[in-house]
């Protein structure tokens, strides 16, 4: 239970002044007890007086005169000898009573003439007040005459005084409490006012102001409260101007931050980082790096930037979201005296970039290695016909066949790698207009006729004559079908069968994004756009090589891909070409059933295109 000021101040007042009531109400008690004892001994000592002058006559008469003393004065009367013989008492048989030569009063009046006491009386077993006189007698003796009275007389005398000094003491003590309570009030009520402000202030409430009603200390704490607020509501302003600027400069940064304070746990991320190392912000924050990284390769950057003033950097591999390569550049915070205060770390997405120089070294490695086959059969074969291969014509001619047909190979390889650059660097112009895509499909077929006859390949082409018209450009989209159709008369075994087909596809429909084995590359579709499918019927491809299919100069069978004279680059000019008309491109297929090539084209308005 919380105790306020007030509560504990008026505590000690209030025990103060009970204190010092009861020190005083204790002395007036004992002065006054002392006033009433002097008045009762006054008496008794008045009225020894008027007893003392027939005393002589208790020694002749004994208990009977001192029970009608007692009568006259209300008192206790004993009347004892000088040697403590008691003579006579009013309430006791004297007879039976002990010496009482040793009783202070007794001691007190044979010394002095008086005295007087205040004890308990062992022969009554009651408290009495005795005042005892000593009185000569004739023969030169005493006889000391004792009146007692009882203690009840004493305590009446003086529970009167008691009763009316509690009853002012009571009416003192809360009139004391009562002021003292009014007066403490009034001071924690600027008190009170002060921590009403500063919660406010700690709830972001800075506007807010004290009043000043005063000069004493009570006022110049508001006024320097109010002062520390109007500093605090400056220096807030300020770091959060400096804290949205710092926020706007970390979100829009490329590079992923994070921040580990002195104890190895991270205290910031920005949505970089989070992107990149796969993080939750929420989860990260108060977590180690290797906690919430789990790579090793981070942990040993900033174990390593620790050991040195200047930045570190390293290349860490991670697999998990997805695998990425980062460049990370860790930094220690240290004070002015050297001491380790926490990390800056950067980091920066280098896997593109690691990609494209395997992507060129690999380029090089395949274009010098596609080069070298046919220029050393070249070289070879004319090698031949200088060294008297002239002589024989048959064998001359063969040899020229070989060295023609290795020509048309370079040749094709660099119109295709020409074209394919050009696609890439977008110099290649494309007449976008509607086409008949039955149009297109029977150029692409009697293009490709001898081939597929040579091989018993059945053509089919499926499409509509309702069908809209593709917007495309007729070349390139001959080129892809050419392509697509070349690829499946090639890899499909004899007596196979080759179709093409052309749908319109409804709204929300496949083929939204390109995709190659299944993996999206996020184009965006037309509204309405038509999917053309070239299905093949032969050996087919493995689910390990098709997200690799579309690559330059990647073959699932190298040495059959260069028996039936392809380069390798066909996929890849397609897909290019599918991209440069913004339209998707998905490849399935199976081992031993054949493939199935989806190309989805923006589509026209008119079933009436353009027959170029």
């Amino acid at each position: 239970m919380r105790t306020g000021i007030a509560t504990r101040a008026i505590l000690p007042i209030a025990t103060l002044i009970v204190f010092s009531l009861m020190v005083v109400g204790l002395y007036l008690e004992r002065q006054q007890r002392d006033v009433i004892v002097a008045e009762i001994v006054a008496r008794l000592e008045a009225e020894s007086s008027l007893l003392s002058r027939d005393v002589s006559a208790a020694v002749l008469q004994g208990d009977a005169w001192a029970r009608e003393a007692g009568k006259r004065a209300q008192a206790r009367v004993t009347v004892i000898a000088s040697d403590g013989r008691v003579l006579a008492d009013s309430e006791e048989p004297s007879g039976q009573m002990e010496n009482h030569a040793k009783r202070p009063e007794v001691v007190a009046a044979l010394a002095t003439g008086n005295g007087h006491s205040l004890r308990f009386s062992r022969t009554v077993h009651r408290d009495l007040l005795y005042f005892a006189r000593a009185i000569p007698q004739h023969d030169g003796g005493l006889l000391v005459l004792r009146l007692a009275v009882p203690m009840q007389q004493v305590i009446q005398g003086f529970s009167q005084f008691r009763r009316e000094f509690l009853l002012g003491a009571v009416i003192s003590l809360a009139l004391s409490v009562s002021i003292a309570y009014l007066w403490i009030r009034r001071v924690t009520y600027p008190l009170r006012q002060m921590v009403g402000f500063t919660k406010s202030v700690a709830q972001g409430e800075l506007h807010r102001r004290l009043p000043v009603r005063s000069r004493d200390e009570l006022g110049e704490l508001a006024g320097a409260l109010n002062v520390m607020a109007s500093d605090l509501d400056a220096t807030l302003r300020r770091l959060e101007a400096e804290g949205q600027r710092i926020r706007a400069i970390m979100e829009s940064m490329a590079e992923g931050l994070l921040v580990i304070d002195g104890r190895g746990r991270i205290t910031l991320v920005n949505p970089a980082a989070e992107g990149l190392l796969g993080l939750e912000k929420e989860l990260a924050l108060g977590q180690t790096p290797l906690e919430a990284v789990r790579s090793h390769e981070l942990d040993d950057l900033l174990r390593a930037s620790a050991q040195k003033d200047g930045p570190v950097s390293a290349e860490i591999t991670l697999v998990y979201p997805h695998r990425r390569i980062l460049a990370g550049t860790a930094v220690a915070i240290r004070d002015a005296s050297g001491a380790k205060q926490g990390t800056v770390l950067a980091l920066r997405d280098v896997t593109q970039l690691k990609r494209l120089e395997e992507a060129r070294m690999e380029f090089v490695v395949n274009v010098s290695h596609e080069l070298r086959t046919p220029l050393t059969a070249i070289r070879g074969y004319t090698e031949t016909l200088l060294d008297h291969g002239l002589d024989e014509r048959e064998e001359a001619r063969k040899f020229l066949e070989i060295i023609h047909r290795h020509a048309e190979r370079l040749g094709r390889l660099l119109n295709e790698l020409l074209d394919l650059s050009n696609i890439e660097l977008e110099r290649t112009p494309l007449a976008i207009r509607p086409i008949s895509m039955g149009d297109v499909a029977r150029q692409a077929f009697a293009m490709l006729l001898p081939q597929a006859e040579r091989k018993s390949i059945h053509l089919v082409a499926v499409v509509p004559d309702e069908l809209p018209a593709v917007i495309a450009d007729r070349d390139r989209l001959v080129q892809i079908l050419v392509n697509l159709i070349d690829n499946a008369v090639k890899y499909t075994p004899d007596g196979g069968k080759v179709t093409v087909g052309a749908a319109l596809l409804p709204p929300g429909g496949p083929g939204d994004s390109e995709q190659t084995g299944g993996a999206p590359t996020g184009l965006r579709p037309a509204d309405r756009r038509i999917q053309i499918v070239v299905e093949d019927t032969g050996i087919g491809i493995s689910e390990k090589d098709l997200p690799r299919i579309t690559e330059r100069f990647y073959r699932v069978d190298k040495a059959r891909s260069r028996e039936m004279g392809g380069t390798g680059l066909g996929l890849a000019i397609v897909k290019h070409l599918v991209q440069a008309h913004n339209g998707s491109l998905t490849i399935e297929s199976q081992l031993g059933k054949g493939t199935r090539v989806r190309v989805v084209l923006p589509a026209g308005p008119s079933s009436q295109p353009s027959t170029g």
